[in-house]
């Protein structure tokens, strides 16, 4: 089995760089992980030969409750599309064009507050790290991953560690 781990965001976006402190988090426990921005064609390289991929991202939403985290199976199957920009759901349809698609996607979205330019989570937020990391190795475990406390694999599970930006 083989995982990976996606924090999509900013970290110079205050609320935005969720993610990335997300898989921080993660590799410290001896997962792969990739930071990203989102691009369609990057997203694809990082899930790229994956069985698993946990992409991590901020989300707003109305009404607002930063800090609340929202999770959801993408279908292998069906189409998404978005009214702006370029992002996972295009990244999914696009993939599932070029026959790039990870076995199993799931994607984490943690509600934001502060997106403007500055770095540091909001309190709220902040407060939903340790959720949201227990959310993801959760995910891990369901497929058979087990990352340890201290950054190792046990033997014979996972695909390694890869720190961010390695």
């Amino acid at each position: 089995m083989s995982a990976v781990v996606i924090g999509i965001g900013n970290e110079f976006r205050r609320d935005d760089g969720v993610g990335p402190a997300i898989v921080a988090e993660v590799a410290r426990r001896g997962v792969r992980v990739e930071i990203s921005d989102g691009d369609p064609v990057r997203l694809m390289d990082a899930w790229e030969d994956a069985d698993l991929a946990v992409v991590v991202d901020a989300v707003r939403c109305v009404p607002s409750r930063p800090g609340r985290l929202h999770r959801a199976n993408v279908p292998t199957s069906t189409s998404a599309t978005s009214s702006h920009g370029f992002g996972v759901p295009e990244a999914v349809e696009l993939a599932r064009a070029l026959d790039r698609m990870p076995a199993r996607l799931v994607v984490l979205a943690i509600e934001v507050d502060d997106v403007a330019f500055g770095v540091g989570l909001s309190p709220l937020v902040a407060g939903a790290l340790g959720p949201a990391v227990d959310a993801v190795l959760a995910e891990l475990a369901a497929v058979g991953e087990s990352p340890t406390q201290d950054g190792r694999q046990p033997p014979g599970s996972g695909s390694g560690g890869r720190a961010p930006g390695s």
